[in-house]
């Protein structure tokens, strides 16, 4: 099995050792660079806690002090990428480039009225629901007209959660599409990127709590008091 190097058997003075945890300070980054550093100041800690205690304080109030701005900077990070989150979520199309298609989708809406039975009951649901697939898959005016239509209880009643999204989908235009398929794609970046900072920030808290327990007896040997 091959030699563990660590701090008790390196080879290098304390100094040496306390040079090169300064240097592993200044090159933590990560939840993985974190939890290795831990466990070099933990052995730096038993190893010297009886040989220079101050030495042996200084190292642990820096990890603490270097804990402390991680979260810090996390907590940070996390609120600009929760605004940005939201921000993508309250964003909505601007229509004021569309087409006024308002008349041509009443036209389409009496013309939809005019097709429909004239007793609206489950009998004729069947009937109903293909007049307004028909129209939905005519495009964007049939669409919207199966919208305007579904204002009015009679036929909104008759008609099934599945045709409603048919419709809404349908009255989109190509550029509210595209807009859509932006907004969807840029939110999911933005909120893979916002639970990831999320667990940082819990593992780094975590990291925290054990590391404040350090200096306790029972972190050591219980008969006797650290530095």
């Amino acid at each position: 099995m091959a030699k563990v190097n660590t701090i008790a058997n390196n080879g290098l003075t304390i100094v040496e050792n306390y040079n090169k945890l300064l240097e592993q300070f200044r090159k933590t980054k990560t939840i993985d660079d974190v939890r290795i550093l831990v466990a070099s100041v933990r052995d730096f800690i038993s190893v010297y806690k009886r040989v220079d205690k101050n030495m042996v304080n200084e190292i642990y109030g820096k990890l603490q002090s270097k804990l402390q701005d991680m979260v810090a900077e996390n907590a940070f990070v996390y609120d600009r990428m929760n605004n940005r989150v939201e921000e993508i979520r309250n964003r909505s199309y601007d229509y004021a480039n569309e087409k006024d298609d308002t008349q041509a989708v009443q036209n389409k809406a009496l013309q939809l009225m005019s097709q429909m039975p004239k007793v609206m009951n489950s009998n004729h649901a069947n009937r109903i629901t293909k007049i307004l697939n028909d129209s939905i898959n005519s495009g964007v005016i049939g669409s919207k007209a199966v919208l305007e239509l579904l204002k009015y209880p009679a036929y909104a009643d008759m008609v099934s959660a599945k045709v409603r999204e048919r419709a809404f989908e349908g009255s989109k235009s190509a550029t509210e599409q595209a807009f859509d398929r932006l907004k969807e794609s840029e939110l999911k970046e933005a909120e893979q990127g916002l639970a990831s900072v999320y667990m940082q920030g819990f593992h780094l808290r975590n990291i925290q709590k054990q590391v404040n327990a350090f200096k306790k007896p029972s972190a050591w040997n219980p008969n006797e008091q650290t530095a």
